[in-house]
């Protein structure tokens, strides 16, 4: 059964809207479960104490307190809860105020943040504060949280960037399958397509053809080989897929990016 919903299954003890903000606290009793279900928008999940194992279409993941979820819009997912239940904190942004709001809440992902306790204290007692004062504090405190989530999951995704980048420059005729640089990276191989994707401007595919690109554009340069010869030794199934990939990337075909190179001046050594 499909569900899209803002608010979550459960009973919320205590619920602030701010605006286009949602922030909700609910307590979930031991040994229950939620059914498949998603959302029709992007939200943060914060485990506030208990735990539970929460199913996706890929994975299992045990949440613990002080871990901040990432759901994007329409994630489907199941949770499990332990004998001693849970309690959540969902966070509804509304529309993303930035890029980074977006990038964050693009993709699935947990993220376990140094300052989690403290913020998730802060917001807990907020959201249970009655003053004139408490609706503002509340939102000061997420807003503090999402940017730390921000800058947390743009180091994360950094970092395992850097590692497929490194392997695929490393050697750019091996042909790994997206699930070999997914397992690289330790993220799942649609995460990676995406985040790679945004990063880049370019799919992973199109990106390692720019490198053998590269390639080829100095064998056409600097070697005697035929253009049959070059099109096989970087990679490509053919001369003529070849042809077509390199006059996309340059604007020439390869017969008439190696006639320029030979037709250019060769520069004088100065006595």
């Amino acid at each position: 059964m499909r569900h899209l919903q803002r608010a979550n299954y459960g009973q919320p003890e205590q619920l602030r809207q701010l605006g286009g903000l949602q922030v909700s606290a609910t307590p979930y009793a031991g040994d229950s479960a939620l059914p498949w279900h998603e959302h029709d928008e992007a939200y943060l999940c914060l485990v506030a104490a208990g735990g539970y194992t929460q199913q996706s279409s890929n994975d299992e993941l045990e949440c613990q307190p002080g871990l901040l979820l990432t759901h994007p819009q329409g994630h489907r997912h199941a949770n499990r809860f332990g004998p001693s239940g849970a309690r959540c904190i969902s966070i509804f942004l509304g529309e993303p105020a930035s890029n980074g709001v977006t990038r964050l809440l693009g993709d699935h992902r947990p993220l376990r943040l140094p300052d989690a306790d403290r913020l998730l204290a802060r917001i807990e007692r907020e959201l249970r504060a009655t003053d004139d004062a408490a609706a503002l504090a509340l939102h000061s405190a997420v807003l503090e949280l999402v940017a730390l989530a921000c800058r947390a999951g743009d180091e994360r995704r950094s970092a395992w960037l850097q590692r497929v980048l490194e392997r695929l420059h490393d050697d750019p005729l091996a042909a790994p399958s997206l699930h070999e640089l997914a397992a690289l990276a330790g993220v799942h191989p649609a995460h990676l397509a995406r985040s790679f994707q945004r990063a880049k401007g370019v799919s992973v595919g199109e990106y390692q053809r720019g490198l053998r690109i590269v390639l080829a554009r100095q064998a056409l340069t600097d070697s005697h080989y035929s253009i049959a010869e070059i099109a096989a030794g970087t990679g490509f199934s053919d001369q003529s897929h070849f042809a077509r990939v390199f006059r996309r990337a340059t604007g020439l075909t390869p017969r008439e990016f190696r006639q320029n190179c030979k037709s250019r001046p060769v520069p004088s050594m100065a006595s």
